[in-house]
């Protein structure tokens, strides 16, 4: 497992193996990225610093037939929170990106004009592509496949040329590395896009052990009902009728917790109405990805986050202007979520959350760094402060996703400590706080805790978040088999532990402190079980080993292997 990297202003390259120590230890994805960035990162330096760099890490499992192994994970220092955050990519890209013969890539430094970084198994190449520059996703992934008809491309819009701190990358279809700024980082280093092909084979230690494990993987994923009934026909649109009639789907900028029309936007609508087709990605037989035919023309479907963002977020039950505004947003490079939270904060401070006839345009004008929504452009942290108001929906910069922590406790405790600002998917209790059980706020700490440490594995692995359920009892019996290194589950949760708690590190490096791990003020102040939600916290910190600054403490870091961390 070859770690590559690249100086992009000389175009000079080299080579290493992973060592089995980092290996073990952080595994690949966000685990090893992170592990990388420490030896990279300088906290004086600002985010997008041209001596800051851009990983991009596989997992040790990409492309041997794992079903769900299939994502990339891009690791950098966020421009639209200042601090470590991961960001992963679906889709076909990792497949091609693992056949190249590559780990992990370390981009590092500038390219000297526009470029593309071309990466097969006996070379990396800076290729200047100034002619890209400009172009959407869409165009520009066209133009390089007819130069590379069968590489796997990440590309970036003009969100990421113009440095927008919430610019994506965009592999095949629909699959975006979306939260974080990655596609600025992009940017900032003169990369349009990365391109990648080859024919390598992982070399795998055991192969008909692994064959076993491969069969009883599908087999686990073909007898699972939400898989094979729920998430492949309705996909994670699903979501909108259990959480709405929780009363925990924010909407208006989350001034409301419950949308009055959510019918005409539910998973199961969307199927009888729009839905024409399902896609998948290499290896897995759930086929979630499902495409909308609306005025004619076939889209992506919008994702749950997504269609909540521009959808009840910002008062839109109109289900085709969500398609298009998702599309929109995807051609242009941007997040969806942290779109949709910026856009639906600037119209309630203009007062038109009841007409959405302006969210195209304001879409459009935010990339284009336009009039007086320029100011949009930085994120909603940033132009709150300008604009003087105080209801910008974010965590440490990053802007929330579709769950009311008012509601939701849980998500609550799992929004204030994630570590890359307020996301979703590392400590997601939706199915717990569904599921009619009261919990204690030191429970639903517990809770937290186990689902950051088991999520830190499967995004370093770097596994599917949908098949992750159904699969995660064979991560070791499969990793054992492609490694040759013998892993327990039980270590591998120590693993995730470790890396969460590096990632932490990261952060307190650039100055995160327990005052950075709170909620919006309209959020915190109006909390269903505040009680429940300071108890979480504290018990959260404690079993962290965390002190009262939110500081992992030494003894934690030395249990853990971090001792360099500690100064």
């Amino acid at each position: 497992m070859k770690i590559r990297s690249v100086d992009l202003g000389t175009g000079k390259w080299e080579e290493q193996e992973l060592d089995h120590a980092r290996l073990r230890h952080f595994l690949g994805g966000s685990g090893l990225g992170a592990r990388i960035l420490a030896d990279f990162d300088n906290p004086s330096l600002p985010p997008l610093h041209v001596d800051l760099p851009l990983i991009l890490s596989g997992g040790p499992l990409a492309a041997t037939g794992f079903p769900g192994a299939t994502r990339l994970c891009f690791v950098g220092v966020s421009p639209l929170t200042s601090i470590t955050a991961g960001s992963w990519l679906g889709g076909n890209f990792s497949t091609k990106f693992a056949r190249s013969g590559t780990h992990t890539l370390v981009l590092k430094g500038r390219a000297r004009e526009p470029s593309i970084v071309v990466l097969t198994q006996d070379r990396i190449e800076v290729v200047p592509r100034p002619d890209l520059w400009g172009l959407e996703t869409s165009p520009a992934r066209a133009a390089l496949l007819k130069d590379y008809p069968n590489a796997g491309i990440a590309t970036i819009g003009p969100a990421g040329e113009k440095l927008i701190p919430f610019a994506t990358v965009r592999g095949d279809e629909g699959h975006m590395s979306g939260r974080c700024g990655m596609g600025a980082i992009l940017g900032s280093k003169n990369i349009k896009a990365i391109v990648t092909d080859g024919s390598a084979k992982p070399s795998i230690a055991d192969p008909e052990g692994l064959k076993a494990v491969i069969k009883e993987a599908f087999t686990a994923i073909k007898e699972s009902h939400f898989l094979q009934d729920v998430q492949g026909p309705i996909s994670t649109t699903c979501l909108v009728a259990p959480i709405n009639d929780f009363q925990a789907l924010p909407v208006a900028n989350h001034r409301e917790r419950f949308f009055k029309t959510a019918d005409k936007i539910t998973g199961e609508t969307i199927k009888e109405k729009w839905v024409v087709r399902r896609t998948t990605c290499p290896s897995c037989p759930v086929r979630c990805r499902l495409h909308s035919r609306v005025d004619g023309k076939e889209y992506e479907a919008p994702e749950y986050e997504s269609l909540w963002a521009l959808g009840p977020e910002n008062n839109v039950d109109d289900y085709p202007l969500i398609v298009r505004a998702t599309d929109l947003c995807n051609e242009l490079g941007v997040d969806t979520i942290s779109t949709g939270v910026i856009v639906a904060m600037y119209r309630e401070h203009a007062g038109t959350l009841d007409d959405p006839s302006d969210m195209l345009d304001l879409i459009g004008k935010i990339v284009a760094q336009e009039g007086v929504v320029k100011i949009l452009s930085r994120g909603s942290r940033e132009a709150a402060g300008q604009l003087g108001i105080d209801y910008a929906m974010h965590v440490k910069g990053l802007e929330l996703a579709a769950y009311d922590p008012r509601k939701m406790t849980g998500m609550a405790l799992s929004y204030s400590t994630t570590n890359r600002g307020g996301c979703h998917t590392r400590a997601w209790t939706i199915n717990d706080e569904l599921s009619g059980k009261e919990f204690t706020g030191e429970e639903l700490a517990e809770i937290v805790a186990r689902l950051f440490d088991l999520t830190c594995v499967r995004d370093s692995l770097i596994m599917c978040t949908f098949v992750d359920t159904a699969v995660k009892p064979l991560y070791d019996r499969a990793l054992s088999c492609v490694t040759g290194i013998p892993f327990t589950n039980d270590e591998l949760r120590v693993t995730g532990e470790r890396i969460y708690t590096l990632e932490r590190m990261l952060n307190v490096r650039r100055g995160v402190r327990a005052s950075a791990d709170v909620l919006p003020a309209r959020l915190r102040d109006n909390m269903v079980e505040p009680e429940k939600y300071a108890a979480g916290m504290r018990h959260y910190y404690t079993i962290r080993g965390w002190d009262a600054d939110g500081r992992p403490g030494a003894e934690k870091l030395k249990s853990l292997g971090l001792e360099f961390m500690i100064r």
